[in-house]
């Protein structure tokens, strides 16, 4: 399979093309600033510890990794490690379906 990177223009037009099939005429940009828009209310909630639910495909879920002690594993020196934030990915059964072809 090749990997193909989609950008937000690339699904603009997808959601424009899917608003047509309704009725609803959009321009390429403004179906580009549609998907902006709606990424960055999602992250946002993301970032406000929210998990986000992609309908029956996944769940976008805050993940909180506690400050920790560590070691350098070049001089084996103890050091400390900050709380790091980041985004996990909880697939359902219909995305793993639909990635199993």
């Amino acid at each position: 399979m090749t990997k193909v990177k989609v950008n937000t223009t690339e699904l603009g037009k997808d959601l424009q093309g899917i608003l047509e099939a309704k009725g609803i005429t959009v321009k390429t940009k403004e179906g580009k600033e549609i998907v902006d828009e709606l990424i960055d209310a999602i992250f946002k909630r993301v970032n406000n510890g929210e998990t986000v639910k992609l309908g029956a495909y996944a769940d976008l879920e805050p993940k909180v990794r506690s400050a920790r002690k560590g070691r350098n594993p070049q001089t084996g020196a103890e050091i400390q490690i900050a709380e790091s934030r980041a985004v996990g990915l909880k697939s359902h059964k219909k995305l793993k379906d639909l990635l199993k072809g």
